[in-house]
């Protein structure tokens, strides 16, 4: 089966009009993976999507340890690759063939051209808002598999504080039970977490309604918690954010 037919079989592609079809499947390649054989690792920029013509492939994040964490395999006519291309256009997970496979591979640009053209405005910003939610997903999954409560709540504090007027401190309105939905966990555990924060210096003052952050200690204690786990993405997004 060649590939235009083989790309006319994916459901997200089935309804395109034959031109659009010919523009991707003319700048598309097939190409076999051998079993352990790496695709893309998380974090490196999108330059191809994928369709799985035969076997199968894992898509998974890494912990700062090396803990591994499946979120997905994709088997024959599954695409994948497109998780992130219409935010941010970063891979979101890591991919690597789990036995002898083969892919079609279709360069992101052209897809995405494609995409847009049959799309319009309106449907690009719908992509991109989907894509937004797919990102905030997978976020959450990585939370809660490799980040412990502290530092769930630590980022979620930050994310609260990031929004609010240029401060020294900033008083959230949140119960122990809302930060406990919010980072999945109950609400025994983050009373005693806020504790920690308190003598920490993080909490400088709460009451049954809600509690003061102060942003400079917060923004510190998140830097040591991640330079302590050696990650190589998580600085760059809190220095960028560090703006307080």
């Amino acid at each position: 089966m060649d590939i235009t037919a083989q790309l006319r079989n994916l459901y997200c592609l089935n309804l395109l009009e034959e031109e659009s079809l010919l523009r991707i499947a003319e700048v598309a390649r097939k190409r076999v993976l051998f079993r352990e054989e790496a695709l893309f690792e998380e974090g490196e920029e999108v330059g191809y999507l994928y369709m799985v013509c035969s076997g199968s492939i894992k898509l998974f994040k890494v912990s700062p340890e090396g803990r591994e964490l499946i979120i997905r395999v994709v088997n024959a006519g599954d695409l994948f690759g497109c998780e992130s291309l219409f935010h941010e256009d970063r891979y979101l997970m890591s991919a690597v063939a789990l036995e002898e496979s083969e892919v079609i591979r279709m360069p992101a640009e052209r897809f995405k051209e494609v995409f847009i053209s049959e799309s319009g405005p309106a449907g690009l910003r719908l992509l991109e808002s989907l894509s937004t939610c797919i990102q905030q997903l997978v976020g959450l999954i990585d939370n809660l598999a490799f980040k412990d409560v502290e530092l769930r709540i630590l980022d979620k504090l930050y994310e609260f504080t990031s929004h609010a007027p240029l401060s020294d401190t900033v008083t959230l309105r949140l119960t122990h039970q809302d930060i406990a939905s919010l980072v999945g966990t109950v609400r025994e555990v983050v009373s005693r977490t806020m504790s920690k924060l308190k003598s920490k210096g993080v909490v400088v003052e709460s009451t049954v309604r809600g509690f003061r952050v102060d942003r400079a200690r917060l923004a510190e204690l998140l830097e040591q918690r991640y330079s302590y786990m050696k990650t190589e993405t998580a600085p760059k997004v809190y220095d960028r954010r560090y703006q307080c």
